[in-house]
């Protein structure tokens, strides 16, 4: 809902880091909190009126895309590309690409399929570029031993593995594939950072959503969190197109940020508006 994205926002250590090092090096910039529009990581990551887009297509055991998604914060923009493509026969890379003037973030899983057709991570990476500093994290499922192999810059540890197990990027799309089973309630073992973590989610309804590409029906999807959290994360994912992401928006602290949809095209076609949609005087559709 990294998905799937659970999509944050917000890192603050990449912003106190990126402070401090412009600070020793010029006194004459002003802190730029833009630096967190750069952190597009999943706390990770999501009917009616048209014709069957995907008719006629024979569909894979993975629906290959490529969408082009747009992000405003405190005023400013930024661009962000997501893709999935199978790289060698049954090898799948799935990733995001994030930039603007200050940086750029490059993240990606590359899966195969277990004979029982589910996802089974085997490399993830997570590349960090601001002012000119680099942070690497790097996640190896050694599946054979259940070993999971992380390396954060020059720091490596270990830990166990168990089958079922996903990270950021898997978990996001296979909660896609679970929407596309029927299901409306979701929870899945991920590991982040090296460690261990349960995301869980819930269909909490469907509308017809205004995006740059025109009118597209969606499934609202929203994690579940602790009732005392300040937190609130919510994606919208198309119905009509292998429910890909349209829209994410997050909530904390009083802050608002979200990431929307551009242009797609799912599984070779070009992603297109609903059909026989009417504006009603408050701007929503029928």
């Amino acid at each position: 809902m990294s998905v799937f994205t659970i999509i944050q926002f917000a890192l603050k250590s990449a912003f106190k880091s990126a402070l401090k090092s412009v600070s020793n090096t010029t006194r004459a910039l002003k802190p730029v909190p833009l630096v967190l529009l750069l952190s597009i990581q999943a706390t990770a990551a999501f009917g009616g009126g048209t014709a069957a887009p995907l008719e006629g297509v024979t569909k894979s055991l993975i629906s290959l895309y490529s969408a082009h998604y747009s992000a405003k914060f405190s005023g400013l923009d930024i661009e962000a590309v997501q893709r999935l493509e199978e790289i060698e026969p049954g090898i799948y890379r799935e990733s995001l690409t994030a930039k603007n003037f200050l940086g750029k973030i490059n993240e990606q899983s590359t899966f195969s399929l277990t004979d029982k057709q589910q996802l089974r991570p085997t490399e993830y990476s997570y590349v960090r570029s601001v002012f000119g500093r680099t942070k690497t994290e790097v996640q190896r499922f050694d599946w054979q031993n259940n070993i999971l192999h992380y390396r954060k810059n020059d720091s490596r540890k270990e830990t166990a593995l168990a089958a079922g197990q996903l990270d950021m990027i898997t978990h996001r799309l296979q909660l896609r594939r679970d929407l596309n089973a029927g299901h409306r309630a979701f929870s899945y073992p991920v590991i982040s950072r090296g460690k261990l973590k349960q995301y869980n989610y819930r269909v909490v309804g469907s509308e017809v959503l205004q995006t740059a590409i025109g009118p597209l029906q969606t499934v609202r999807v929203e994690r579940v969190v602790d009732a005392d959290s300040n937190s609130q994360f919510t994606a919208w994912l198309a119905s009509d197109w292998e429910h890909l992401i349209v829209k994410l928006e997050q909530k904390k602290n009083g802050d608002s940020h979200q990431l929307k949809l551009r242009s797609a095209v799912v599984n070779n076609q070009t992603v297109l508006p609903l059909k026989n949609t009417h504006t009603k005087t408050d701007g929503s559709t029928e």
